[in-house]
């Protein structure tokens, strides 16, 4: 997909994301979101549409991409339930830290959606992240080893790769 094409869908995708989180549909509504898409397609072109950053839009890629957002919602509520498990049983064991896991993905954007993704997960938080690790506090230590071995992880490598 061209650059300009790819600005087109964000836009048009940000314009429709605006109008069913408005509660009313009015014309100052309409023009507002039109407005605030445009502005965040227009300052942020360069950094979405780089040629670095740019992925072929195939039905393989539409496929991973599916794939992937099922796999971060499982991992979710998996993630949830354990959470839950340990705040509700009587002694919390917990074992706190802080570990660096290996970076995955090439990618910037992809990078910033996998750390994003850990985040996401309850009882994980990215606290920095550079082009070969992340650095992950979590509730279990165990818990952020098992993030390297994950569906998630591979799932996004999956979604990288060509």
């Amino acid at each position: 997909m061209k650059r300009r094409q790819g600005a087109i869908v964000l836009f048009v995708l940000l314009f429709i994301f605006w109008i069913i989180l408005s509660s009313k549909i009015t014309l100052v509504q309409l023009i507002v979101g039109f407005f605030s898409s445009f502005l965040v397609i227009f300052y942020n072109y360069d950094l979405i549409f780089n040629d670095a950053e740019t992925t072929k839009l195939t039905f393989k890629f539409v496929g991973r991409l599916c794939y992937l957002l099922l796999i971060v919602l499982v991992e979710i509520f998996k993630s949830n339930i354990h959470v839950m498990m340990i705040v509700l049983s009587p002694k919390m064991k917990i074992n706190p830290g802080f570990k660096r896991i290996k970076q995955p993905l090439k990618k910037e954007f992809n990078q910033a959606l996998f750390a994003n993704a850990i985040t996401l997960t309850p009882g994980t938080l990215t606290v920095d992240m550079d082009d070969d690790t992340i650095l992950v506090h979590g509730l279990e230590m165990d818990h952020i080893d098992d993030i390297a071995k994950s569906n998630m992880q591979k799932s996004f490598e999956k979604l990288e790769a060509k």
